[in-house]
């Protein structure tokens, strides 16, 4: 549409008051100044306001009063008019103290006519505010190029003789006249899906859904600002979170890099999803995978397969986690306070947050007097949350907060990785133990659980209510494995941990004793601690880090409130006052025949070998523990599968011979430090007679 744009840009003018403040319409003689100019000045002060953009000057007298005057080489202050209200826009020049240099320009909307359609068309805008009574957009007045399409429709709705139609018309021929150039450029780029650095910003229109992927996951964004910057086009958006409390949004940046000549859109590191290449297709599965995220709002049991990210001191690390995870974003920010966030929660958020501490209240309440447990095998937040529509769902995050209980270590987990708990109720049935034992561990665990009501405490309220069992014995005989069972049979995260968890000095055990135990209680997982022997073992007069270790231990062990299991070899060095803290001491002793043929059993049938009845009886007979059938099978596997053969009993006892001679090296070199008899035999660490190799 070809456009003439009216201006008002001759000679004089005069120094208005301040904004707002009546002006005196009598021209106070100046002189050199003529007749014709004093009258003219006398005329705009008079008049109504036009329909014309004036050009304005913002300059300085001598002493640093700030005066406007229309562009003029006038030296001399001319008598000042209130501009503002003579012409429907006035574009304005601020210059220096110097009255040499330009700052700025901006274009001042006087027009209400203006001021109302710019403020129902526009509404917001970086930068600018269409809600205040003074509208003023500086240069290069993008926001106008954004919506000149908008504000071209609102003036088909206008009477078309109306002032206000006239007053939008000149905004729409300063817009044209403004950024002839820059549309007829980008409409030729545009059809082609190409655009050029210089007009990277006509695509980015705050509010616009920009597609941005974030570690190889398609993420959309609403778009709040944009700036160019020495690297590139910095773009500023939103996108929707949790932070363990509520949904809201969360800021985010990202930087286009400069480039030369034109590029195709599609391969921007973002750029608005209405230039994908299928846009319907992206939207259903973004919003689909929202709806996932969406679920994991509280604190969930999964399993993870796949790569997680971390936070490091030098950014994000990416790390291959397979197995059990908790996603729990509060518990991550309760333990990890520099790394948390919170979000711009949306509307009513904190009317529900009032209410969820209303229902968490009550049943605190309700716990107090059931005695501070729940029939609940795993927490429940019941968050009442508000569901996301479509639009919200499109812009959530791809990664939820957790920890890793493989790794011992807390994790941003995508959702797409996320796979069930995958609990086996039934594996506590494969544990080769005596059925008492079995009964009795099954019996407790699962009163522990289910009880609410105490009725039998501590003086001190709150203590010794913890399940604490201590299973010792030698190694590869069910131990550790014992442990997983019961919180397969509870349906429970197992938190296995070690010395090298915990740390052997007493400076940091304490910490990270009682931040263990936190998330355990919190999680209400079934806690280990394998190799507990240099945290309990008996206290002496001369020893006193090893003093301070295990008074620690038995002070933080003493409240806590879950089931916790203890291994050990040497249970018989455990101090006095551990042995009065154990609820159930149980005792492994070696694998008897039987039991190695049941082991076997169970192995080989998970694997689907086939051995007959014959075959399990010689295979019982070697004097193995069953972490070394484990091994045993998994060595026959890879070697019956570089052969390409089928595992057998034959290949199964040629791998056990490899190891029977193995613990025959070790027990001789252990009878040779005990001593050796005369005819070169000794005794080894089983007290079974064997030959020296």
């Amino acid at each position: 549409m070809a456009r003439t744009l009216q201006t008002a840009r001759k000679s004089t003018g005069g120094r208005p008051p301040a904004r707002g403040a009546p002006v005196d319409t009598n021209v106070v003689d100046i002189p050199d100044m003529d007749e014709a100019t004093a009258q003219k000045l006398q005329e705009i002060k008079e008049g109504s306001m036009q329909a014309l953009v004036k050009h304005i000057d913002r300059k300085h007298t001598e002493k640093g009063q700030v005066y406007f005057t229309e562009t003029t080489e006038d030296e001399d202050i001319p008598e000042q008019v209130n501009w503002w209200s003579k012409f429907a826009m006035c574009l304005v020049r601020y210059l220096d103290n110097s009255n040499k240099y330009v700052q700025k320009i901006a274009l001042q909307i006087n027009s209400k006519h203006l001021k109302d359609i710019l403020r129902d068309t526009i509404g917001t805008f970086p930068g600018v505010s269409f809600q205040t009574k003074d509208i003023t957009i500086d240069a290069p007045y993008r926001v106008l190029f954004h919506y000149k399409s908008e504000l071209e429709e609102a003036g088909k709705k206008l009477d078309q003789d109306s002032e206000a139609k006239a007053h939008l018309d000149l905004l729409l021929d300063f817009i044209y006249q403004e950024f002839k150039d820059t549309i007829e450029e980008t409409e030729n780029l545009l059809e082609q899906g190409l655009i050029s650095y210089q007009h990277l910003w006509t695509i980015f229109r705050p509010k616009t859904i920009i597609y941005a992927p974030v570690f190889g996951q398609a993420r959309c964004f609403e778009l709040t600002s944009y700036a160019y910057t020495e690297d590139g086009l910095q773009i500023n958006s939103e996108y929707v979170d949790f932070d363990g409390d509520d949904f809201g949004k969360r800021n985010a940046g990202r930087l286009v890099p400069g480039f030369a000549g034109a590029e195709r859109i599609e391969h921007l590191s973002a750029y608005p999803i209405s230039y994908h290449a299928n846009e319907k297709a992206l939207r259903e599965e973004l919003i689909a995978r929202g709806k996932r995220w969406e679920a994991y709002a509280g604190m969930y049991f999964q399993r993870y397969q796949g790569v997680a990210l971390e936070h490091t001191p030098c950014g994000m690390s990416r790390f291959n986690v397979d197995g059990r995870v908790v996603v729990d974003t509060k518990t991550f920010h309760r333990l990890n306070a520099n790394l948390a966030y919170s979000v711009n929660p949306f509307k009513d958020a904190s009317e529900k947050r009032a209410k969820r501490r209303r229902i968490q209240s009550f049943d605190d309440e309700e716990d107090e007097e059931n005695g501070g447990e729940t029939l609940d095998l795993v927490p429940d937040t019941r968050l009442d949350l508000d569901p996301l529509s479509d639009a919200r769902l499109l812009l959530s995050n791809a990664t939820v907060r957790g920890f890793s209980f493989t790794e011992k270590r807390w994790f941003e987990f995508f959702v797409d990785k996320l796979l069930p708990a995958g609990w086996n109720p039934n594996c506590f049935d494969q544990v080769v133990l005596p059925q008492t034992q079995k009964d009795l561990v099954q019996a407790l665990v699962a009163n522990h659980i289910q009880q609410r009501n105490h009725s039998f405490d501590d003086i001190v309220k709150g203590k010794g209510k913890g399940l604490i069992l201590v299973l010792h014995g030698p190694p590869g005989v069910g131990k550790t494995l014992t442990a997983e069972t019961v919180a397969e049979f509870c349906k429970r995260p197992l938190y296995m941990v070690s010395s090298g968890d915990l740390g052997t000095e007493s400076s940091t055990l304490d910490e990270r004793l009682t931040r263990i135990l936190d998330m355990a209680s919190t999680w209400r997982a079934v806690l280990l601690i394998d190799e507990a022997d240099v945290f309990l073992e008996r206290r002496s007069l001369h020893d006193m880090e090893r003093n301070s270790l295990v008074s620690i231990s038995l002070r933080v062990l003493e409240y806590y409130s879950g089931i916790l299991f203890l291994t050990s070899n040497r249970v018989s060095c455990f101090d006095d006052a551990m042995k009065s803290r154990i609820h159930v001491p149980l005792k492994y002793s070696d694998l008897t025949p039987e039991s190695r043929k049941t082991i076997w059993r169970n192995f080989l049938q998970r694997e689907r070998v086939q051995v007959d009845e014959e075959g399990y009886e010689r295979l019982a007979q070697a004097g193995i523990n069953g972490r070394q059938i484990k091994n045993v099978i998994r060595t026959a596997g890879s070697l019956a599968q570089w052969r390409g053969v089928s595992v057998d009993c034959g290949l199964l006892e040629q791998v056990i011979r490899i190891q029977v001679e193995f613990e025959e090296e070790l027990e001789g070199k252990a009878g040779m430090v005990n001593g050796l008899d005369g005819k070169g035999e000794g005794k080894g660490v089983n007290g079974v007679v064997v030959n020296g190799h």
